[in-house]
């Protein structure tokens, strides 16, 4: 049966509809997971831009901010890439800063620390081998065991009676009165300093002079007793550090005797290591060195005998340090 007759000949669809059929033919391409969606870049006014079309824009600008409105643009003047960044919620293009290239003095640093790490590893192994003498003879090569020492000198006189009259004085003010010859003078020591403004200052209230305390006498000594050189310095000071407490009254008589018996009996085990290394060393400068230290051991052990009467316990350690001072150093 012929059903043309009943066709619609002249029929138009609708706007709507018409777009529902072409929209109908329209195949979308479904997007893989693993495609990148495209990132359209919007202004605050609502218009499209291309990112790298404002940074060729900047690129070949000069000077001055040619952004567009609501837009930043900080880039340097060497010509890197520029990337997208937001500051105060607007979008804005920046320039990708170099890494910066390590300063030449920080990498001079590592090598030194380097250098020093080995050096000190290499020591410490010689140490190791040589059961401990390494590092003692490199200590005798850098160290300086020559330190020097200040005498306050008072009241010279020209006789020397005269002055032990002065001497027998000072020591009641807990001074040394170590009776010495100098240039022709005799003086009284009232106390060795080993800071050489403590002298001074002492003079500058009380008068007198400064006399310095050095040598070098036993610098050229070759056997281990040159590892003994420097036994009074350790001595001294522990003494005068006593003096000094029972001064401020830090410390009473019975503890400052206490700390002087432990400070013989310290130099004591040193005395007889020295005896025992020097057994067979005749060079003059050895036997000096060890007939001083003996001199050394017999002033602190007379310093510990509670039955000799003294005037004060004050006197008679600055006294005794300056036995030990001056015998060491003019002994030559």
């Amino acid at each position: 049966m012929d059903y043309s007759k009943f066709y619609l000949k002249n029929y138009t669809p609708e706007p709507d509809e018409r777009e529902k059929e072409e929209n109908s033919n329209i195949i979308i391409p479904r997007i893989e997971s693993r495609s990148q969606p495209e990132i359209i870049y919007i202004n605050p006014d609502g218009e499209e831009f291309d990112p790298s079309a404002l940074s060729e824009t900047y690129e070949k600008s000069d000077a001055g901010d040619n952004s567009p409105e609501g837009f930043d643009i900080s880039c340097n003047q060497n010509k890197q890439p520029c990337e997208l960044r937001e500051k105060d919620n607007l979008p804005f293009v920046v320039r990708r800063q170099e890494k910066a290239r390590q300063p030449f003095i920080s990498r001079f640093c590592q090598v030194v620390l380097i250098f020093a790490i080995v050096i000190m590893s290499l020591i410490v192994s010689a140490d190791f081998v040589t059961d401990g003498k390494a590092i003692a003879a490199i200590s005798n090569l850098i160290s300086t065991d020559n330190p020097t020492y200040y005498a306050v000198l008072t009241n010279p006189k020209d006789d020397l009676q005269s002055s032990q009259v002065d001497s027998y004085a000072m020591r009641l003010k807990g001074g040394a009165g170590f009776t010495v010859k100098n240039n022709e003078k005799y003086y009284n020591v009232y106390a060795i300093y080993k800071n050489k403004s403590d002298a001074e200052k002492y003079v500058s209230d009380n008068g007198g002079e400064i006399l310095s305390l050095s040598t070098t006498f036993y610098d050229e000594i070759e056997s281990e007793l040159k590892n003994y050189t420097d036994y009074p310095f350790k001595t001294v000071d522990n003494l005068n550090e006593v003096a000094q407490n029972l001064t401020d009254k830090k410390i009473n008589v019975s503890q400052a005797l206490e700390q002087i018996s432990e400070i013989k009996d310290d130099f004591a085990l040193t005395y007889d290591n020295m005896n025992k290394i020097s057994n067979g060393n005749s060079d003059d400068k050895s036997v000096t060195l060890l007939a001083n230290a003996s001199v050394a051991l017999s002033s602190l052990e007379y310093l510990c005998d509670t039955s000799v009467s003294r005037p004060n316990l004050v006197c008679d350690v600055r006294y005794t340090v300056c036995r030990i001072l001056f015998t060491y150093c003019y002994s030559a």
